[in-house]
């Protein structure tokens, strides 16, 4: 499926990359965190990545939005590697599977905002993506991802081309004795210092 997503990169969002060697250092699986502006964002952000990274990505989706049904869970699943994530709130069943999943050596993409944005501008983060990387003992990598409002802002169904840069900053770890809300704090800034 890497073939076809690239194709639609090249089309639709030529990518600049920024902060590369950040991902190349990985060692082992990861929380990757990312703002999240468009339905773009994922197909940008896993073709960026490595290609041992995203061999061994998963992404967690808005359980309300696509598996809904049997037809949007199907292709969800499919074509991104997608789980279901509750928006508003972390529930059990969720931190076992992300916890589950992280020590089986898989990565997780995360938009902590908890839905796109409606004008393109970062929202506030919500602690699910910390309290994953918390309880899981791995690191965050946080990512800035510019221009794919342009690409296919929330509202629009079809694409239009538009140039985006996906900038991965230094991973971050959890600090002794930091708690899920402090390193949330953290990680959204991180986030959001990769603009300037």
């Amino acid at each position: 499926m890497n073939g076809p997503l690239r194709l639609l990169r090249l089309v639709f969002a030529p990518t600049t990359v920024r902060g590369a060697e950040h991902v190349r250092a990985l060692r082992g699986p990861v929380v990757i965190v990312a703002n999240h502006a468009s339905h773009a964002d994922t197909m940008i952000v896993a073709t960026a990545l490595p290609a041992a990274v995203r061999r061994r990505l998963v992404v967690a989706a808005a359980a309300d939005y696509f598996f809904s049904n049997r037809l949007t869970s199907f292709v969800s699943r499919l074509f991104v590697g997608a789980i279901p994530v509750a928006r508003d709130k972390v529930n059990r069943s969720t931190l076992e599977l992300c916890h589950r999943l992280l020590g089986e050596g898989w990565s997780l993409l995360l938009y902590p905002e908890g839905g796109r944005s409606h004008d393109g501008t970062i929202g506030e983060f919500k602690p699910g993506a910390a309290w994953i990387a918390r309880r899981a003992g791995v690191p965050v990598l946080p990512v800035l991802l510019d221009g794919t409002f342009d690409v296919l802002p929330k509202g629009r169904s079809l694409p239009t081309r538009h140039r985006v840069t996906v900038s991965f900053g230094e991973p971050l770890s959890v600090a002794d004795g930091e708690d899920a809300r402090s390193f949330n704090r953290r990680i959204e800034s991180a986030v959001r210092d990769l603009s300037s």
